[in-house]
Formats: C-alpha cells, sequence, structure tokens
C-alpha cells in the first residue's frame, strides 16, 4: 500500500510539468516538406556594375508531412544594394532578411523571415515563422541555385531557378 501511495504522490508531483511542456491545444508542432523548387525574379538584374535590385522568391513547397499540410507556396522578397555579379558568388555572403509569406494546402498562412548564406550557388536558409500556422518556429533548408534568365557577365542576370538541396524545415 505504501507503495502505491508513493507511486501516486510522484505522478501527481509530475503532472504540473508536463502541463508547463505540453503544446497548447490548437498550436502546430511543425513539419517537413521533402522537396522545394521555385524561381528568384532579379529586377532590374545583376551585371558586374553595382546596382540595387528587388529579388522577389516564389517556391512550392511539397511532399510535407506533419500538422495536417501536405504543400505550400510560398512568396518572399527583398531589396538588395549594391548587388555584383561577384557578390553573387562570394562564398560567405549573407543576404536578408526576406519577407514573405507561405500559403499551405490548408488554406492557412506563415508568415516568415528568412536569411541566406550562400557558397558559391548554393546556400543555407534559415529563419523564423513570425505570424500564423507554425508562429514562433524556426525554420531551416538548403538550396541550389541555376541561371535561369541572363548570364550576369554579358547579359543582365533577372533569373534563377530554385532547387532545395536538403528538407524544408520547421
Amino acid at each position: 500500500m505504501r507503495s502505491f501511495v508513493r507511486c501516486a504522490i510522484a505522478i501527481a508531483l509530475l503532472t504540473p510539468i508536463g502541463l508547463l511542456t505540453s503544446t497548447p491545444a490548437g498550436a502546430a508542432s511543425g513539419t517537413v516538406c521533402a522537396k522545394q523548387t521555385g524561381t528568384a525574379t532579379i529586377d532590374p538584374g545583376i551585371t558586374p556594375t553595382a546596382t540595387n535590385v528587388t529579388i522577389s522568391i516564389k517556391e512550392t513547397l511539397s511532399g510535407c508531412k506533419g500538422s495536417g499540410v501536405t504543400s505550400g507556396t510560398e512568396t518572399a522578397s527583398i531589396a538588395s544594394r549594391a548587388a555584383t555579379c561577384n557578390g553573387l558568388v562570394r562564398q560567405g555572403a549573407k543576404t536578408g532578411p526576406f519577407s514573405g509569406k507561405i500559403t499551405w494546402s490548408n488554406k492557412k498562412t506563415s508568415t516568415i523571415s528568412l536569411t541566406t548564406v550562400s557558397y558559391g550557388l548554393n546556400a543555407t536558409v534559415t529563419g523564423t515563422v513570425k505570424s500564423g500556422l507554425f508562429a514562433g518556429q524556426k525554420i531551416t533548408t538548403a538550396i541550389h541555385y541555376s541561371l535561369s534568365q541572363g548570364t550576369c557577365n554579358t547579359s543582365p542576370l533577372t533569373a534563377l531557378a530554385i532547387k532545395g538541396t536538403k528538407s524544408f524545415v520547421i
């Protein structure tokens, strides 16, 4: 009987810890999207001469698992000052934060902030969900860029194709 009472007291003492660490009702725990593809449109285009540009991103996230979403469409943009061809491939170049939004397959949205660190045409991406679905959670992924419109040196680079090299994780 004493063992039963001790066990009951121990459970009673641990219950508040479980309540403090549990996810609030209705809060989303995150998702992992296996695939991401998209385009970065650069206006007016990057050349060897330093130019202020606006970079607009549109990506499709698919193969998502977790929290009831299966896919999403991401849009983001940033004004980049004094962009050049050399800067585009500079190792460790940091860009951001990009402000954006993801519209999920369940029609809910996430407002996001992302920063990239480039390693040539590869980049790591980190960020935070500022509001909406997954608010407060961290974002990580890695991407590869490839030239899709323009060459940068002989004609303005106006678009890059984006392909995820790691899962998009929230």
